[in-house]
């Protein structure tokens, strides 16, 4: 029997088993483990149950079975706490990109045709220059409308013929990234303007969650319990992979956060557990 969910944006939807049976398995769990967890959500759910609290239910009982898999699986939360502002989902997307081969800046300023722009992450790969803006949600239901879509748009045509000229050899590419999603009409007015966009499941082979899932880029909030204070002060040692903070000793974790070893030792143990999945 199809049972009723509300998403976060409060559509009403049958509940999609196979897409929480794929995200259970990115998480790390095994099969057997998978449909255990299934098993069990089905039996406490109620219809129309918010996914909010279908995650929260999943992840109950994945922490239960194993605690790597449970963090793992809070990973979309886990962005949302780079947050409040959007500077540390900069520096964090820019990360990802250096491990995609670009060397990176953020909060770069640019002179374009007509103007100078101060672009979020600029990235440059062999004969390829990225800018990228970066729109960045607290809230998972917020999405990024068409306004924000010609709004970038603009800017990198701007910014495009500007590298026409300084440098003709390389190849300009203008991206919109967010961490929640887009507007159809965005998407759309994207594609057919020819403006790169990526959003937490867009496009479906190349988004953020899969660019993140590919080299297990996760960030450092994917820990349990850290403080904003402690984030914050990571992100400002730059340490914003978990596995930057995973490749530190426990000393170089007390002195850059000033923790008691007891503390600091616990962090490393859990970097380390996430880090082996």
């Amino acid at each position: 029997m199809d049972i009723k969910v509300v998403k976060a944006s409060g559509v009403v939807e049958d509940l999609n088993k196979d897409k929480l049976r794929s995200s259970l398995v990115r998480s790390g769990a095994d099969t057997d483990r998978v449909e255990e967890v299934i098993e069990k959500v089905l039996y406490e759910i109620e219809p129309y149950t918010s996914t909010k609290k279908i995650y929260r239910i999943a992840k109950k009982y994945l922490r239960q079975f194993n605690h790597a898999s449970g963090l793992r699986y809070t990973l979309k939360k886990a962005i949302t706490k780079l947050g409040p502002a959007g500077y540390h989902f900069e520096q964090y997307y820019a990360e990802l990109l250096k491990h995609y081969g670009y060397s990176t800046k953020t909060n770069f300023v640019i002179e374009g045709r007509c103007v100078s722009h101060e672009v979020d992450v600029f990235a440059v790969k062999d004969d390829e220059i990225m800018a990228v803006e970066c729109k960045y949600h607290n809230r998972p239901c917020t999405a990024s409308d068409i306004k924000v879509a010609m709004y970038v748009y603009a800017r990198s045509r701007d910014l495009g013929y500007g590298f026409k000229y300084s440098q003709p050899k390389k190849t300009f590419k203008g991206w919109l990234v967010t961490n929640t999603r887009f507007t159809a009409d965005a998407i759309k007015y994207a594609g057919c303007m020819g403006l790169n966009v990526k959003s937490w499941g867009y496009p479906e082979h190349d988004s953020l969650k899969k660019m993140i899932e590919n080299k297990k880029l996760y960030p450092v909030t994917v820990i349990s319990g850290l403080r904003s204070g402690i984030i914050k002060t990571l992100i400002e040692n730059r340490i914003i992979l978990l596995k930057d903070l995973a490749e530190m000793d426990v000393r170089d974790i007390r002195k850059a956060l000033s923790l008691p070893e007891k503390k600091a030792a616990a962090l490393k143990d859990q970097a380390d557990e996430l880090c082996l999945y």
